[in-house]
């Protein structure tokens, strides 16, 4: 976090000074994503070790009370301090007002410098709703769309009332243009991703485009503001207090806390991405039971190929059992004992699909009581 708001300002390229590359924006953006499905898996495996009726609901409404609620909540808080979100802070990035080209000029020839060009309040509710809102409703939608699309494979009677014949062509129209509205945000996004390859704009999405808002790192300056610890200038800091009445043991509270604080922001910001990660891995082990599959095909790699259930009389002639000849064409039969083809298909339907060695009735041969015939199947034919 710490080292991308440290860069250099001198660079060949004055706009990959204050913009960050597409990887930093992306990588918040994937972890962002991934936070929501990790809470969910916790909260699910939660409830399931005790179910009851207010757990179950709990569960049930995990959309409403996470999704919309506690992180609407949170990043309303970091983009009110931060003019970010609290991925984002996490990784050192922020957002600006680009609205006024005379100031992006001068902080682009001039990064060190301090220019207020602080999100709007306009702009912080729109990166609310792309980040929080947009996403709930996007699920919420795709819900919708999956369950009309399930409701549509099946028959259903020609609708006679004008009210429902309404609703089932507002859902044709749902089913069909809802898929080509997702593909169509998706290419412009992805073109304006494009776009911000170029260096020419801190937008990395088709919002931020029209709304003039743009990435660049979090500064010192940014970290001196949030930080309540921080003195004035001018001001000494003392090194312990002359006297310890209140004034001094709440100076010495807060200070603890601080440091308290940004020990802790530096421990989520490491252990974070990486808990996430691994939760991931260990969602994706338990789904998949790749673990029990692993341990049983090391129980038994040393073990011997099992014997045939029954007595087993191996054929070191080569002879066919039915004939007493050479086999020719070989043919082999659920008990596992190998004929001449056209042997074993005469002697089955004659011996009521029995194995002419073990006498044991083979699955595959049935009597048709409608033809009078024995359906003889299960014969497999051997290439030598």
């Amino acid at each position: 976090m710490d080292f991308y708001s440290n860069l250099p300002a001198a660079s060949s390229s004055i706009a990959s000074s204050i913009f960050p590359t597409l990887f930093e924006v992306l990588s918040a953006d994937e972890i962002d994503e991934l936070l929501t499905p990790s809470v969910r898996y916790i909260v699910a495996n939660l409830v399931a070790r005790n179910p009851n009726k207010l757990t179950i609901r709990f569960s049930n409404w995990f959309d409403e009370w996470f999704v919309l609620a506690a992180k609407l909540t949170l990043e309303s808080y970091y983009l009110k301090t931060w003019d970010a979100t609290f991925i984002e802070v996490f990784y050192g990035l922020k957002r600006i007002n680009a609205s006024d080209a005379v100031l992006l000029r001068t902080l682009q020839s001039n990064p060190p410098v301090e220019i207020p060009m602080r999100l709007t309040r306009f702009q912080r509710r729109a990166v609310l709703c792309e980040k929080v809102l947009a996403p709930y409703v996007a699920l919420k939608l795709d819900l919708l769309h999956s369950k009309l699309l399930a409701r549509s494979l099946l028959q259903h009677p020609p609708a006679q009332e004008m009210g429902q014949r309404v609703r089932e062509s507002l859902r044709t129209l749902y089913l069909r243009f809802y898929p080509l509205l997702k593909k169509l945000l998706f290419v412009l996004n992805l073109a304006v991703k494009l776009y911000f390859l170029s260096g020419r704009t801190g937008s990395t999405s088709l919002l931020d485009l029209i709304l003039n808002i743009q990435y660049t790192r979090l500064s010192k300056y940014d970290y001196s503001r949030n930080d309540r610890s921080s003195t004035a200038p001018g001001q000494a800091v003392r090194s312990r207090p002359q006297r310890l009445n209140r004034s001094a043991l709440l100076f010495l509270c807060r200070a603890s806390f601080s440091k308290i604080k940004n020990l802790l922001k530096l421990s989520v910001s490491q252990m974070l991405p990486a808990f996430i990660f691994l939760l991931r891995v260990f969602q994706w082990w338990s789904s998949q039971d790749l673990s029990g599959e692993i341990q049983r095909r090391l129980n038994n790699i040393d073990k011997d190929i099992p014997p045939p259930p029954g007595r087993f009389e191996k054929n070191t002639e080569g002879t066919c059992r039915i004939c007493n000849g050479p086999i020719r064409n070989p043919a082999v039969i659920g008990t596992g004992y190998v004929f001449c083809y056209p042997c074993i298909l005469d002697y089955l339907p004659q011996h009521e699909g029995k194995c002419p060695v073990t006498g044991s009735q083979l699955l595959g041969c049935q009597y048709d009581k409608d033809s009078g015939h024995w359906s003889i199947k299960g014969v497999r034919k051997l290439l030598l």
